[in-house]
């Protein structure tokens, strides 16, 4: 995860874009839907920094949209502003989550194939596997606790045909 400073700098880009898109959309009197162009910034947000930096663009950027609605529209409804803005949150920071576990998903799958991927320390006479503190276990228990693989006893062709013989 970046720093403090890197992700304060991504908040503010994001939010600099977001009122951008809020400007046009405010210009086009509400004729335009312009959501999808909203969760760019989100999307962007939520992937580099994390959730909560997202959550809180869309709800500031919300927010301050809903004010400036007000002052330059007139509704039928007062809550008619609060209603698009509350859609907007609902919609940005599903975005917003589904982006953030995607990217935690691909991340700990990463993880996963980087450790399989390794040097695995066997010793030849019991086939048990060395972790990385140290601890020697079996081959079929660390291929259960840090893998899907589940292995399964079979006898390899050579080994069957000495049974037989």
């Amino acid at each position: 995860m970046p720093p403090h400073s890197e992700r304060a700098i991504r908040f503010l880009a994001a939010l600099a874009v977001l009122a951008a898109i809020s400007w046009c959309d405010m210009r086009d009197g509400n004729q335009l839907n312009l959501l999808g162009f909203y969760a760019l910034p989100i999307a962007w947000l939520a992937w580099t920094t994390n959730f909560t930096w997202a959550l809180l663009a869309t709800l500031l950027n919300s927010v301050l949209r809903v004010h400036l609605d007000a002052t330059l529209h007139h509704y039928a409804h007062a809550w008619i502003p609060w209603e698009r803005a509350g859609m907007r949150v609902v919609i940005t920071g599903f975005i917003a989550f589904s982006f953030h576990q995607f990217k935690r998903d691909l991340e700990l799958r990463s993880r996963k194939v980087r450790q399989l991927e390794g040097i695995l320390p066997v010793c030849p006479a019991c086939n048990r596997i060395s972790d990385s503190q140290g601890h020697w276990t079996d081959l079929d228990v660390y291929l259960r606790q840090n893998s899907e693989a589940r292995p399964e006893a079979r006898l390899c062709p050579d080994c069957a045909g000495l049974r037989t013989r």
